[in-house]
C-alpha cells in the first residue's frame, strides 16, 4: 500500500472512530502528533493537535464522553447535534491527519467527515440490535464500544 493510501486509509479509520465516539479519533491523533509533531502541521492552523497540552485536553473530553454515554438522560446519537459533533471530529481527525503529511486538507476533511456520517448511523443501529438480541444492559455494551473505539484508534494510528 502506497503512502496515500495508507493515509487514505487512517483518515477514513479515524473518521469511523469518531462515529462511535467522538472525541476519540481527536485524542488518539493529538496524542500521536505530540509524541511525533510534523513540521508541515507546525506551519498550519491545525498545529494545535500536535500540542501536548490539546493531548491533555482531548483524554480529557474523551474520559468525558465514556461517561457520559452510560446516563439514562444521553441524547441519541442520531440526533442532529451528535450527528454535526461527530462528523466535525471526523473532518478535523480527517484533515489533521492530510496536512501533518503535507497534504491537502480537503480530502481528509471529506472522507473523515463522510466516514463519521456513515458509521454513526451503522454503530447506532448496530448497537440496538446487540441489545436487544443479547439482552444486555446497554452501559455495557456502550462500555464494549468505548474499548473497540479506543484499540480501533491506536491501530489506526499505529499502522
Amino acid at each position: 500500500m502506497t503512502n496515500k493510501n495508507k493515509i487514505i486509509a487512517k483518515a477514513i479509520g479515524l473518521g469511523a472512530i469518531s462515529g462511535m465516539r467522538a472525541t476519540v479519533a481527536p485524542t488518539v491523533l493529538s496524542y500521536f502528533l505530540s509524541k511525533h509533531p510534523s513540521k508541515a502541521l507546525g506551519r498550519s492552523k491545525l498545529s494545535f493537535l500536535q500540542s501536548p497540552v490539546t493531548a491533555v485536553i482531548t483524554k480529557v473530553l474523551t474520559a468525558a464522553e465514556f461517561t457520559g454515554d452510560k446516563l439514562p438522560n444521553t441524547g441519541n446519537r442520531i440526533a442532529l447535534p451528535q450527528v454535526a459533533a461527530r462528523v466535525a471530529s471526523g473532518a478535523l481527525a480527517g484533515a489533521g491527519l492530510f496536512r501533518a503529511n503535507k497534504a491537502g486538507i480537503a480530502k481528509g476533511l471529506v472522507l473523515g467527515g463522510a466516514s463519521a456520517l456513515a458509521v454513526t448511523f451503522a454503530s447506532y443501529y448496530f448497537r440496538k440490535y446487540v441489545d436487544k438480541k443479547t439482552h444486555t444492559k446497554d452501559s455495557y455494551v456502550g462500555g464494549i464500544e468505548d474499548l473497540i473505539s479506543l484499540v480501533s484508534g491506536w491501530a489506526v494510528m499505529r499502522k
